[in-house]
Order: structure tokens, then C-alpha cells, then sequence
């Protein structure tokens, strides 16, 4: 009963921001399940439990932004529906798993709910485990994000951050910083990616958003020679 109370009052909270969150599901079935199963004991030492069932929820405790590099929703949403991904030789050595993302922002600040919160999803080396991802509709020069990007992003982390025990909130291109950190977990030392998205711009400007919640971002990069 009480935590039924809260959850409308978080809702009634989430409404008097300004956030509405539009439903479009990918299917969360047992061939999903089974490679998350299998991309999970590949990467997480944790996953290492003998016989026992690799757990494909989470608790969040991160954010991670990213870019589609695309143009419209619909392709992302259709990029995202296989539970196999298809084609990225460059991905697929490290599993048969394809990429999602929790939320997905369209240009005009429009919020769809792809997944649960709680389900794990690939869109993040060495985070996956704990990081809820949001993909924004655009990118780069072709096509810059908005400011009704930002807005949206802004609104749904504040949402997020009183709904799970988030610490953290980073941009694709900054996960890589996190290597050393307890939540930073990857089996495979090679297994790397250079990410761009979703910009120095764009994350400033949600961080302004955010300054109260305190959410930290990645260690500060070494200084050359340090």
C-alpha cells in the first residue's frame, strides 16, 4: 500500500515537471533473456556463479546518454527490435546480443519507453550491469541534437533519480573513464570502443539541468605526462 502511495506521488511529481512518457515496447522474450544470459557470463566476473542463474535485472545506478546517428525514431526502434544483432563484426565477438536502450528521444523532446528499467540491456561496455541507457534521435553534424533534447533528458534523469539509487550519469563517450571504478566491470581488457555521442555540449547543458541532484560524471581525464 505505501509503496503503491509513492509511486502516484512520484507520478504526480513526474507530471508537474512536464514529463510524459509515451509507451512503445521491444519484446523482452526468452531468446532476449537467454543472450543477455550469455553476453552477461562472457563479460561480468560476478556472472561467474557455478551453476547458478545469471541474473539479467539490475538495480540502476547510472545513466548513460547516447546518440542514434540516425534521423527518426521509428529507425532506431527497428534497429533496436532483433534480440540478435545483425551485422557490427565489430561487436560481434564480444556476444550475439543486440544493442537497446531503456528510453529513446525523439527530436522533437518526445520520450518512449523501450524496456523496463530494471531489465539489463547492451549499450555499454562495462556498465551494462547497473546502467539504465537513453538513446537520443540524432547526431553529430547531420544531425545536432536539440534543445528539446536536452530538456527531455533533463526531465526523465530527475524522474529516473527519484524512482532508483542513481550515483552517476555519464555520456557514451565517457564510460571508458570509468575503468577502475567499483561499478566497472569487463572481463575482456581488449573489449573497447571511442564513442563521441552524445557530445561535450549536450552533456554540459543536462548537467546544468541537473546541478542540484549531485549525480557525479566520470574522473577527470589525465593530464599528458601524469
Amino acid at each position: 500500500m505505501i509503496r503503491a502511495l509513492l509511486a502516484l506521488l512520484l507520478l504526480a511529481g513526474a507530471r508537474a515537471q512536464g514529463l510524459e512518457i509515451h509507451e512503445r515496447p521491444l519484446p523482452w522474450d526468452e531468446q532476449r533473456r537467454a543472450l543477455t544470459v550469455d553476453y552477461l557470463s562472457r563479460h561480468r566476473t560476478a556472472a561467474l556463479t557455478g551453476d547458478a542463474e545469471v541474473d539479467t535485472r539490475m538495480t540502476p545506478r547510472v545513466v548513460v546518454l547516447h546518440w542514434t546517428a540516425g534521423s527518426t525514431a521509428a529507425s532506431a526502434w527497428n534497429t533496436f527490435a532483433p534480440a540478435r544483432l545483425g551485422g557490427r563484426p565489430e561487436l560481434q565477438a564480444a556476444g550475439a546480443l543486440n544493442v537497446g536502450a531503456h528510453y529513446l528521444v525523439d527530436r522533437d523532446g518526445t520520450i518512449w519507453r523501450l524496456f523496463p528499467d530494471e531489465v539489463v540491456l547492451r549499450h555499454v561496455i562495462g556498465l551494462n550491469h547497473l546502467a539504465i541507457g537513453i538513446e537520443n534521435v540524432g547526431g553529430g553534424e547531420r544531425w545536432p541534437l536539440t534543445e528539446a533534447q536536452v530538456q527531455a533528458n533533463a526531465t526523465l534523469v530527475r524522474d529516473l533519480a527519484a524512482r532508483h539509487p542513481l550515483t552517476h550519469l555519464v555520456g557514451h563517450f565517457e564510460a571508458e573513464r570509468l575503468r577502475g571504478h567499483p561499478y566497472f566491470e569487463e572481463r575482456d581488457p581488449g573489449y573497447r570502443s571511442a564513442k563521441a555521442d552524445p557530445g561535450d555540449a549536450f552533456m554540459a547543458a543536462v548537467r546544468a539541468a541537473l546541478s542540484d541532484l549531485g549525480l557525479q560524471g566520470p574522473p577527470e581525464p589525465a593530464a599528458p605526462g601524469g
